[in-house]
């Protein structure tokens, strides 16, 4: 009984553990690393690394361009944000379509006759 109480103490404690996750990049902070001299695989990978999905215009893009960031981080952040549009739309449309739904390839219910109208005691 002991051992049964402190697995589910561990269980527990284990389901309140955080990780500390980098905070995202802002367009200041772009800029800041642009102009310090990073390469635009290196801000590419922080960016990546830290989930940084910035919602940009044409404009702000255009004035991270003229601040001095490169083509290539530009191209990412719009490739990252229209992903993550993709994926929110995607996860949004996810309910269930029930039993007598078919997409399950080889799902085995419902039988074959299930959806039949019915037609009477006398099969008319």
């Amino acid at each position: 009984m002991r051992t049964l109480g402190f697995c589910l103490l561990l269980v527990a404690l284990a389901g309140c553990a955080t990780i500390d996750r980098p905070t995202p990049l802002t367009g200041a902070e772009l800029v800041f690393l642009a102009k310090s001299g990073k390469t635009a695989p290196e801000i590419i990978e922080q960016l990546k690394r830290s989930d940084t999905v910035l919602p940009l215009q044409a404009s702000d893009i255009l004035a991270l361009h003229d601040a001095g960031v490169q083509k290539e981080v530009l191209d990412y952040l719009q490739r990252a944000q229209l992903d993550e549009i993709r994926w929110r739309e995607r996860n949004s449309q996810m309910f269930w379509h029930g039993p007598t739904y078919r997409g399950f390839g080889s799902w085995p219910w419902p039988p074959a006759n299930f959806m039949r109208p019915y037609r009477g005691p006398w099969g008319s």
